[in-house]
């Protein structure tokens, strides 16, 4: 009798463990750092970068439900966009971040220096030299691959999350600015835009004046280079500077404003959609009427702008005056978004369910990468024709007179000077250089101590990555079967 109980027992353990499988549909809501189409977007209705209401996540959140639905007992997992949710227990986030929710007396949500190599670095490596970092290379003398060592050291924080990559993104563009640091690809016809010559060079950026938004470690890059031209006495002083990232704010909304001049964002696939408003589209004219809707933007805003500030008209940034849009992408070569999961929701899902979810991750991150590469060539294009025809504006949405001629709005390409590249490339390895601290290793910080494991391990592998000048847009297909990228007609 009691071999009989002690099977009648386990069958039922078995068949209640069963039963719980079969209703174990899971919700994993995240908070998502952004809405941007080839970087985010959970959202999104589509995994087709051709439909307007494409996300790059979204291809990640339909492999899971697909591979995880096709599981037996009815184990599907969907991931769910959601604000609410706090980062320190599941966020998608820019690269690799700490997050440790039993903090006391709060939930720590830091950005350790190590966390913004993982999305990528200034003439770091390449996206293919990346992923087999990521997930092929032994990286460190424990035999490990990337993302086992970015966990590891997080482990050794207390951390609660477990991460991985879910987004790859393209090379990204590198500054819309009032005018161009290399000699720009001019429209035909457009004397604005040829009598800048070769362009201001990094040394005319640097004492610009100008106020731009552009993010760390990009910023502390150009800020040290600024300094190093002060230094060698290329200028007398460094007079640009720079708006910090304001969460949940456009920034379409300090350019109308006139708080700053320039800025980088993401790729043109993003941009096109964020910056350029679509007004009164018909089928000749499919992107609209720039000068259409409200162009009086108001009297300029002082700085520090309220984040709360709204934008109060539709000029774009090519009327605003930021028409130059550089390239190359030497700051990003690229971006991968990850996904950091609460351990205690990951460990509460089956090891088939878990399986799932990074072979489905590990597809999304390839499959994102190459939806937005198909499609960059066509909407840069589509950005570089917008305000074909469109004169810039002031702030009060009258036309904006040069000695007494108007000036174009079209947006134009810009490259960075070899000479800039070159300076930019010195700053970044210092700026790396300050992050891993002195060469003694035991006098180094902890944080000195993980970001130098982490740069050697990437210096290992790929020394000397990364281009100093890249001929052209960086994408090579999107606008017809095997054309190249063209600047400007």
């Amino acid at each position: 009798m009691r071999a009989r109980t002690a099977v009648v027992t386990l069958l039922l353990v078995l068949f209640a463990t069963a039963a719980r499988h079969a209703l174990a549909d899971v919700v994993i809501p995240y908070n998502e750092y952004s809405a941007s189409p080839t970087i985010g977007r959970g959202s999104g209705s589509s995994t087709d970068p051709n439909q307007p209401g494409y996300g790059a996540t979204r291809i990640f959140i339909q492999k899971v439900m697909d591979y995880t639905g096709a599981l037996p007992g009815g184990q599907k997992v969907t991931f769910r966009p959601d604000r609410g949710t706090g980062r320190a227990i599941n966020a998608l986030r820019a690269g690799v971040q700490f997050a440790n929710q039993h903090a006391q007396p709060q939930p720590i949500v830091s950005e350790p220096s190590w966390g913004s190599t993982y999305n990528s670095v200034p003439f770091g490596m390449s996206f293919a030299q990346m992923l087999e970092f990521l997930y092929s290379a032994k990286v460190d003398d424990a035999g490990r691959n990337g993302i086992q060592l970015a966990q590891a050291l997080l482990d050794g924080r207390g951390g609660t999350q477990i991460i991985f990559p879910v987004v790859g993104s393209t090379m990204q563009g590198s500054g819309y600015f009032p005018r161009p640091i290399g000699k720009p690809v001019c429209h035909a016809g457009d004397t604005d835009c040829q009598r800048h010559g070769d362009g201001i060079g990094l040394a005319g950026l640097c004492a610009s004046g100008w106020r731009i938004r552009y993010l760390s470690p990009p910023e502390d890059v150009l800020s040290g280079a600024c300094d190093m031209l002060v230094k060698q006495g290329a200028i007398p002083a460094k007079t640009l500077t720079f708006y910090p990232a304001v969460g949940g704010q456009s920034v379409l909304v300090p350019m109308q404003k006139g708080v700053i001049q320039g800025f980088e964002f993401i790729t043109p696939v993003d941009d096109l959609v964020d910056f350029f408003p679509v007004k009164d589209p018909t089928p000749s004219r499919p992107l609209g009427n720039p000068e259409a809707g409200n162009l009086d933007c108001g009297p300029p805003a002082a700085f520090p702008m309220p984040a709360d500030t709204k934008s109060t008209c539709s000029q774009n940034i090519g009327q605003i005056g930021a028409r130059y849009a550089h390239y190359p992408a030497w700051h990003q070569p690229f971006l991968i978004s990850w996904m950091h999961v609460d351990k205690t929701v990951w460990n509460g899902l089956t090891a088939e369910q878990r399986t799932a979810i990074l072979r489905a991750a590990r597809e999304s991150v390839a499959e994102s990468y190459q939806a937005t590469e198909s499609i960059a060539c066509r909407k840069l294009k589509d950005m570089l024709d917008f305000n074909d025809g469109i004169n810039q504006r002031n702030p009060d949405g009258t036309v904006r007179l040069v000695n007494g001629n108007p000036v174009s709005a079209r947006i134009t390409m810009a490259p960075w000077p070899d000479e800039a590249l070159k300076v930019l490339r010195v700053a970044t390895g210092a700026y790396l250089a300050s992050l891993a601290g002195p060469s003694e290793a035991s006098v180094r910080t902890d944080a000195q101590r993980e970001f130098s494991t982490v740069l050697d391990a990437m210096t290992r592998f790929a020394p000397g990555a990364g281009p100093t000048r890249l001929a052209g847009f960086p994408a090579t297909t999107g606008l017809a079967p095997g054309e190249s990228c063209r600047l400007a007609p």
